[in-house]
């Protein structure tokens, strides 16, 4: 008798140490969405500081990288017609990502040090940032 209250016991344990954990991954992904956000904002917050606000349509993110494919549109400042283009964010360490956009308008006419003509983008993940430094 005492080994089945035991075994009922362990049993009810298990089955509600499975529904937090269910419950915690459940919570967990619900945040990917805002740090993405958070990713998107930042990078058309770059792109207007330079004049030629875009938009972005789509972020994917591969952990072997680890980097972001970033999809965004913009409207050509000499015809106004919409174009689209992508570039990759790649991690640099602590949070920072960095990529260049190589497209039309946001080509320089003078490449810089390391012969790059694309406008640099710099962004952090603050989920990263915030965690790092905890009394900023």
């Amino acid at each position: 008798m005492l080994m089945l209250v035991a075994v009922t016991a362990l049993s009810i344990a298990l089955v509600q140490s499975r529904l937090q954990v269910t419950r915690l991954e459940n919570e967990l992904n619900s945040l990917t969405p805002l740090r993405e956000l958070d990713i998107a904002a930042q990078v058309e917050k770059a792109t207007a500081e330079i004049g030629i606000p875009a938009t972005v349509e789509k972020l994917a993110y591969n952990p072997s990288g680890p980097t972001y494919l970033v999809s965004y549109a913009y409207h050509a400042p000499d015809t106004g017609a919409r174009q689209t283009s992508t570039f990759l964010l790649t991690h640099r360490g602590d949070g920072e990502y960095s990529g260049h956009l190589r497209t039309g308008p946001y080509l320089r006419q003078e490449p810089d040090q390391r012969g790059e003509r694309g406008t640099p983008v710099t962004i952090w993940d603050r989920e990263i940032t915030n965690a790092l430094n905890p009394g900023d």
